[in-house]
C-alpha cells in the first residue's frame, strides 16, 4: 500500500490523504471518505506539536464498517509545532521520532492504555511526522490549574507503576534496547547544555518567582546535572512516559480508575521516579500533593513490590523522589525559556508549572540534592567548567 505524504500543515490532512493513510494503517475495507472537518484542539496544551480533531464524513453511511465499528467517526492527527523554535528543540531532543517509536514498538505490549496507532509515519532527515490516533474525545480530562483530585492521584501513580514495574531492570531486552537511553554520556551532556541555554530567558521571563536562594540553586544545578543523572542512573531503570502530567492523561468516562496516556514522545529509558515526580510535583495543587504524596509514594512501592521488583524500599523511593523535585526544575527551565510562549494558555501553563516546581524543590529540600563539584580534570569536570563559561558568556551578552 503507498503511504501518502506526510502533512506540512493541517491543510494538507483532506479527505484523500486520510483515505490513504487509514488504508496504508491497515483499514483498506473503509467506504469512501466523503469529507473531512477538523479543529485544533489542546491550545496552551500540545507545546511540541498541533493536535487536531477530525470528523470524518463516509459516502456509503452504513457500511459493515460502520456498523462493526471499524470505521472511525473521529480520529486524532499530532503534526510539528508550527512554531520554529518549539520545532528546534523537539529535533535536538529526538521528540518527534521517540513518539513515532513508542507507537510503532511498544504501545501494543505496553500494560497501560494508550491511543490505537491507526497511521503513522516519521522522515528522519526533516524531522518531519504525522500520527493518526484513536480518539478518546468520551472521557474525561482535568484541567491543569485545577490540578488532580487525590483520587485521581493515586490512579494516575497506579497507573504508572505497572507500567514500571512491568519493564524495571529490563531494558536491555527487545524492544527496549532499541530505544532511547535517557542516561547516554552525549544526551547528558546535551541535556545539561540546552538547561544553561535558556536559563537567562527563564530568568528574563519568569524570574520574579525564583527567590535569591532558588536563583543561584538553578545556577549551581545547570554545571552539575550531568553528574545528578548518573547518580540517578545508578539506581533502577524502566520504560518512563517522560511527560506524565495532567494534559496528557484521560480518567474514564464511567467514574472508574482506569486512566489512558498520549503524548509519548518523551518517552525513554529512565528512572522510574520521574514520572512520579512530575506528576505529584506538576499536576497536583501543591496543598494536595503536601497532604498525599507520602501514602501514594507508600502506595507506589506496594504495586511495584506486587508486580516482583523486589528490594526497592520506600526509603529509597522517597530519596529518588526527592532527587527528582530537581530534576523537574531542568524540565520547567526547557519550556520556561526554550519554547515560544506568544499563546497566553501556554505562558500560563509553564508559568504554574514553575511555581508549583519551585515550591516543591524547598518542601522537600530539593536543594541538598544538587551534587557536589568534580574534579576538573575528569570528564565531569570539563564539562562543567566549559558549561559555567558557556553560561556566562550568555548571562553577560544579556547584560
Amino acid at each position: 500500500m503507498t503511504r501518502p505524504p506526510i502533512p506540512i500543515d493541517p491543510e494538507d490532512v483532506t479527505a484523500r490523504w486520510m483515505q490513504q493513510a487509514l488504508a496504508a494503517g491497515g483499514a483498506s475495507d473503509l467506504p469512501p471518505i466523503k469529507a473531512i472537518a477538523w479543529e485544533e484542539i489542546g491550545s496552551g496544551v500540545g507545546f511540541m506539536g498541533t493536535i487536531l480533531r477530525c470528523q470524518l464524513r463516509y459516502a456509503e453511511p452504513r457500511t459493515p464498517a460502520e456498523r462493526n465499528g471499524s470505521a472511525p467517526a473521529t480520529v486524532i492527527v499530532k503534526l510539528p509545532s508550527p512554531l520554529a523554535a518549539n520545532r528546534r528543540l523537539s529535533k535536538r531532543l529526538g521528540l518527534h521520532k521517540r513518539g513515532y517509536d513508542f507507537y510503532r514498538l511498544i504501545a501494543s505490549q505496553a500494560p497501560v492504555r494508550s491511543p490505537a496507532l491507526l497511521y503513522g509515519d516519521y522522515e528522519a532527515r526533516s524531522d518531519r511526522f504525522v500520527l493518526v490516533l484513536e480518539d478518546f474525545g468520551d472521557w474525561q480530562a482535568v484541567s491543569h490549574f485545577d490540578g488532580a483530585s487525590a483520587e485521581q492521584t493515586r490512579n494516575a501513580i497506579r497507573a504508572i507503576a505497572r507500567l514500571h514495574g512491568t519493564y524495571w531492570n529490563r531494558t536491555d531486552q527487545p524492544p527496549l534496547n532499541m530505544f532511547t537511553d535517557a542516561f547516554s554520556p552525549r544526551r547528558r551532556m546535551l541535556i545539561q547544555l540546552v538547561y544553561l541555554a535558556n536559563l537567562s530567558t527563564t530568568f528574563e521571563r519568569f524570574g520574579r518567582f525564583f527567590s535569591d536562594d532558588m536563583r543561584r540553586l538553578a545556577e549551581t544545578y545547570g554545571s552539575r546535572i550531568d553528574s545528578q543523572i548518573v547518580r540517578v542512573g545508578a539506581g533502577p531503570k524502566t520504560l518512563s512516559h517522560g511527560d506524565f502530567r495532567l494534559d496528557n492523561i484521560f480518567f474514564a468516562a464511567d467514574g472508574g480508575d482506569e486512566i489512558a496516556m498520549i503524548d509519548w514522545q518523551v518517552s525513554g529509558l529512565r528512572s522510574p521516579l520521574f514520572d512520579v515526580t512530575y506528576f505529584l510535583v506538576g499536576s497536583v495543587t501543591t496543598e494536595v500533593r503536601r497532604q498525599i504524596e507520602r501514602e501514594v509514594l507508600e502506595e507506589y512501592t506496594e504495586v511495584i513490590g506486587e508486580m516482583g521488583v523486589q528490594g526497592f524500599t520506600f526509603e529509597e523511593c522517597w530519596r529518588l523522589y526527592r532527587e527528582h523535585s530537581l530534576a523537574n526544575l531542568l524540565v520547567s527551565v526547557l519550556a520556561c525559556g526554550g519554547l515560544a510562549l506568544e499563546d497566553e494558555n501556554r505562558r500560563r501553563v509553564v508559568e504554574l508549572g514553575l511555581q508549583r516546581v519551585l515550591a516543591a524543590i524547598e518542601d522537600l529540600d530539593g536543594g541538598e540534592c544538587v551534587p557536589g563539584p568534580v574534579p576538573l580534570f575528569s570528564r565531569g569536570g570539563a564539562l562543567a567548567a566549559f558549561s559555567r563559561g558557556a553560561y556566562g558568556v550568555v548571562k553577560a551578552l544579556r547584560g
